[in-house]
């Protein structure tokens, strides 16, 4: 039970900002849009959601994070283990945040699963 805290802490340690990007880019856009336009613009909610997943394709270049986080992972780890990480374990929380990366994407397409289950 501890281990899968650890990695829930991890998680919103990373990932919030990145969460927070989505929201007010995907998001956020949606629900004003759906709840204040007096244009009935038919499937709204699809091309927002089409947009999320052509933005992690485009944008995300896995490599790119990789180099962007490691100094952070190297940083963490010395910190949680008192002692300089090896490469092995950087390489294994560096996998982990790319598999978190993916799921915010799918957290946030959930979200707007929601929205347009709340507003139909």
């Amino acid at each position: 039970m501890e281990v899968v805290l650890k990695k829930i802490n991890i998680y919103i340690y990373h990932q919030t900002g990145y969460f927070l990007f989505l929201f007010l880019v995907f998001i956020l856009p949606l629900v004003l849009f759906l709840q204040f336009s007096p244009y009935p613009f038919q499937k709204i909610e699809y091309f927002v959601f089409g947009s999320l997943f052509l933005f992690q394709y485009v944008m995300y270049s896995e490599q790119k994070y990789r180099k962007q986080i490691e100094p952070k992972i190297r940083e963490r780890l010395c910190r949680e283990l008192g002692r300089t990480p090896s490469k092995k374990e950087v390489h294994r929380r560096a996998n982990f945040l790319v598999v978190c990366r993916g799921g915010t994407i799918i957290w946030t397409a959930l979200e707007i699963l929601v929205v347009m289950y709340y507003f139909t």
